[in-house]
């Protein structure tokens, strides 16, 4: 007796491995979304940081980059320098170099620098409009904790505070 096939027949398993198929491209896809999106950061930074380097060696660059007012040229040129710092040590972060509670004891290393300190005060106003849920943010709060904890008790600069890192 001959048997009919349906052209039904195999039809579930085309299409579970069409969905598999599917689902591999799409996080394929995700990945390079991903990828494009972390070489762009690290070239916006290359560039930001190309910018600081060229302003730090020619004071009349560095006037021009900076938004702070009456500085001495070498006064803005620490400002340049520490503004620096602090982006290289926050994008290490964003591309996964540190982890936040690695970022946190860098940057609590950091604010026991006088002319970090400093910094950090001049640019209070550059900082209040940022967006709360920005990591950024998070930053911000976390080192004016820091840095109210080094002027309280200046012999516990070591101890890590409450844990901001919402991650």
């Amino acid at each position: 007796m001959a048997t009919l096939t349906s052209p039904l027949r195999g039809m579930g398993s085309r299409l579970r491995a069409g969905f598999g198929r599917r689902r591999r491209r799409d996080e394929l896809l995700e990945r390079l979304v991903e990828e494009m999106s972390r070489a762009n950061v690290l070239r916006q930074h290359s560039l930001f940081l190309d910018q600081l380097d060229r302003a730090i060696d020619d004071p009349d660059l560095a006037a021009a980059l900076s938004t702070l007012p009456d500085l001495s040229d070498r006064e803005r040129r620490l400002m340049l320098w520490v503004n620096r710092e602090y982006a290289v040590l926050l994008l290490a972060h964003r591309v996964g170099a540190f982890c936040w509670d690695e970022l946190i004891g860098h940057l609590r290393v950091l604010c026991r620098n006088e002319i970090f300190q400093l910094y950090w005060t001049r640019t209070v106003d550059h900082r209040r409009s940022l967006a709360p849920d920005t990591l950024d943010a998070r930053v911000r709060d976390a080192l004016n904790s820091i840095i109210e904890e080094l002027a309280t008790d200046p012999e516990e600069w070591w101890v890590v505070g409450p844990d901001t890192s919402a991650d």
